[in-house]
């Protein structure tokens, strides 16, 4: 029976974590969120809208036609014949000075904003989708680690219990391990649960239904050196940062909206021709001699009329609102670029941050596997052949196992924290391994 007791005891450390059947690779998770999820589909509509309206403001306003039957005698319905006049006039507005085209200028550079915000918001998502891939990984490895717990721990009962009834071993012994089961059985539930909820905020980032339960992760991480160069991050942050470089999209589109705003300060132009149709002749004034109407009958007359007339945005009571606009535009480029200089800093610091981060899960990474480890699973063997020879109790050989499988725990959250600082960099430099 003892030997019984230590063949189990030593199963657990030389368990070699088991992998889920049907893992699913972080890649194919995250093609399929760029496929499916809902916010990248509006932002890329969202840029197929700027790019139509660019197209509908290079276009000038619309002509207006007017008809129009003057004076005509409260009893005619004959509204052609009986009146005055008949007038038909087209008018059409010219912006000049090229307004029409520093218009479109300005929704051009809302087309490249618009494309920044895209890209800013897929790297956020890559970045979201591999820290909940890490956060579910780490608690599936829990998870295994438990229930090989729970299972050494099922085995020693029943070889205890053998042991009990034959007075080898105490009865203490025996509900010591069954109050480590139940609590061992408690952190599965806990662990079950914790799966449940990250599975819930993968299945809404990638775009599946929320209950979908299909999402496995991988049975191991791959773990880099921790080598990378700061300054080379930094400057690629600063380079190719999305956000920062949609914040630099949003000062050109300023400027692009004072260029815009002062080419305002032009006259626009406004021709007009009309052709006027008078069915009664001319009118009659007070200069028109009575004796040249005499045997003359009423003619049709036409005639035609041109016109030209220009705005006047320059005139003191109108000008300032172009004066102030400008003012407003030029605030608000300050305004921006004091908050992209912040930005910056943040990111510059956030990025030194996970820098360490990497640096440190490496070293733990090392350290664990070359040295904490092996001297612990070293402890476990000596505590199991000290029971083996009555000379400890079965609560210091649990505890000693308890420790065992906490360091194993600790290595996985190295990883963990690795790939996740990793992750963040990438968030950070735009740029994806």
């Amino acid at each position: 029976m003892k030997n019984t007791l230590i063949s189990t005891l030593c199963f657990l450390v030389s368990l070699c974590l088991s992998g889920n059947a049907f893992p699913q690779s972080l890649d194919s998770l995250i093609k399929e969120a760029i496929a499916n999820n809902p916010q990248l589909r509006a932002l890329e509509y969202r840029i197929e809208s700027a790019g139509y309206r660019a197209e509908s403001v290079n276009t000038y306003p619309a002509p207006s036609l007017s008809v129009e039957f003057s004076q005509v005698p409260v009893d005619e319905i004959d509204i052609f014949n009986k009146s005055i006049s008949n007038s038909v006039a087209l008018s059409q507005m010219f912006p000049i000075g090229g307004k029409v085209g520093a218009m479109t200028e300005v929704e051009k550079k809302n087309i490249t904003v618009s494309q920044k915000e895209m890209e800013e918001y897929k790297i956020s998502l890559i970045g979201q989708i591999k820290m909940q891939y890490y956060n579910l990984w780490i608690n599936e490895r829990k998870k295994e680690i438990q229930l090989s717990n729970v299972q050494l721990l099922n085995n020693l009962i029943e070889s205890t219990t053998v042991l009990y009834q034959v007075n080898r071993v105490s009865q203490a012994d025996l509900l010591t391990i069954r109050s480590e089961l139940a609590s061992n059985k408690a952190q599965v539930v806990i662990l079950d649960n914790q799966i449940q909820t990250e599975k819930y905020k993968l299945n809404r980032l990638i775009g599946r239904d929320l209950e979908s339960g299909e999402i496995h992760t991988s049975k191991d991480i791959k773990v880099g050196t921790g080598e990378y160069a700061i300054e080379d991050l930094e400057n690629t942050l600063v380079e190719q940062n999305p956000s920062l470089q949609k914040m630099t999209g949003m000062i050109d589109m300023n400027k692009a909206m004072i260029t815009a705003n002062n080419k305002e300060l032009i006259p626009d132009l406004m021709i007009q021709g009309m052709v006027m149709r008078m069915p009664q002749g001319m009118i009659l004034t007070s200069q028109t001699s009575l004796h040249e109407l005499e045997g003359m009958p009423a003619e049709t007359e036409y005639m035609y009329s041109l016109m030209a007339s220009i705005t006047l945005p320059f005139a003191p009571w109108s000008v300032n609102k172009y004066k102030a606009k400008e003012k407003e535009l030029a605030s608000g480029i300050k305004s921006i670029e004091y908050q992209k200089e912040d930005m910056k800093r943040e990111m510059l610091a956030r990025i030194r941050e996970s820098y360490n981060k990497i640096k440190t899960a490496a070293e733990l990474i090392a350290l664990y596997k070359n040295d904490v480890l092996p001297d612990f699973r070293n402890a476990v063997q000596a505590q199991l052949t000290a029971y083996q020879n009555n000379q400890t109790g079965i609560t210091t050989l649990i505890d000693s196992q308890r420790m065992l499988l906490m360091q194993e725990m600790n290595l996985l959250m190295a990883k963990a924290d690795y790939n996740m600082a990793e992750a963040e960099i990438e968030m950070m430099t735009g740029e994806q391994k």
